[in-house]
């Protein structure tokens, strides 16, 4: 009787020693948890003073920089390739300001004027030719110009190709919605559209972008890279991708500076007429930030328009915070 009491006394204290050694575990998970919490919400505070920091600094140095230089910017501009890089108490900082005009805009195929959207033609022309230099079907492209199209403007008569507010509102869309009446706010948008099933959804990533359609859109050529054939093919009406790619291997490290530069350089080539103007200055910069610390990592993409010796922020997008 002895030793089984004994025992019950040792299967006990061993029930008591695991029960306590799981609340531990529990105590400890959630004190592990809420310390992370705790350290991420700080994370986000300071990522956020941070990015409001360097875009400060952003604005001045591009003011600094452009200001007598405002005709030409290219690859060796200051601006450009010298990054900011430091370290702080709260971890390792970097920001990069890169041009943003190498993409295609989708929203530049209407142009705003008296409260009225208007074709813009000649867009609508490089539109369509890069989406059959990428081997897309005339089908399927005619399809989605018309749907963005419709999608942007403000009437409500449906282009041959496209759709308006009755398709999308209708029996045949499981998700109703209206168009939007207004320019794209982020590229994603494009996937409401029908015609959008027709194309590889990463390739579209690739080449085509949405940026708030200001007075002129145009690409600043000294830029470009090699992967930028499609869009200077599309840009300049009946140049072939061989004679594209080309030109983007010639680019000089301090740039073109003007057509007749380019003429010169290429007299067999039409520099006339062009569907997407070419500018040698950057009118939109990108300034990308990144924060890291520990574990964290976070984001930020700031959108900048540098117009008549003035830099302005149309827009900023946050990433981990």
């Amino acid at each position: 009787m002895h030793y089984k009491t004994k025992g019950v006394v040792l299967i006990s204290v061993l029930l008591t020693v695991l029960l306590l050694s799981s609340i531990a575990v529990v105590i400890g998970n959630n004190y592990f948890v809420s310390f992370k919490r705790a350290q991420y919400l700080e994370f986000q505070t300071v990522s956020l003073n941070i990015f409001s920091s360097i875009e400060s600094l952003a604005l001045k140095k591009i003011d600094n920089e452009l200001r007598f230089n405002s005709k030409v910017h290219a690859n060796n501009n200051a601006l450009f390739s010298n990054d900011f890089i430091f370290e702080t108490q709260k971890g390792l900082v970097s920001g990069k300001i890169i041009d943003a005009s190498n993409c295609f805009n989708i929203n530049a195929l209407l142009d705003f004027r008296k409260e009225k959207y208007i074709l813009n033609q000649k867009a609508i022309n490089a539109f369509e030719r890069y989406l059959k230099l990428l081997d897309y079907d005339a089908s399927a492209i005619d399809a989605l110009t018309d749907q963005i199209i419709d999608w942007i403007d403000i009437d409500n008569e449906p282009r041959s190709n496209g759709l308006e507010d009755y398709f999308y509102i209708g029996p045949m869309n499981d998700s109703k919605q209206f168009t939007s009446k207004r320019y794209f706010y982020h590229l994603s948008e494009i996937k409401n559209l029908p015609a959008s099933a027709y194309f590889d959804w990463s390739i579209i990533k690739e080449h085509f972008c949405v940026i708030p359609h200001l007075d002129e859109y145009s690409i600043n050529i000294n830029f470009l890279e090699a992967d930028n054939i499609f869009l200077l093919a599309a840009a300049i009406p009946d140049l072939s991708l061989g004679e594209a790619e080309e030109i983007l291997n010639a680019i000089p490290l301090n740039g073109f500076k003007s057509i007749s530069d380019l003429k010169n350089a290429y007299p067999n080539i039409n520099f006339d007429n062009l569907n997407i103007p070419i500018s040698f200055n950057s009118q939109l910069l990108f300034l990308d930030t990144v924060v890291s610390y520990a574990d964290f990592n976070a984001t930020s993409q700031t959108l900048m328009n540098y117009n008549n010796n003035k830099v302005s922020i149309i827009f900023r997008s946050y990433n981990g915070i």
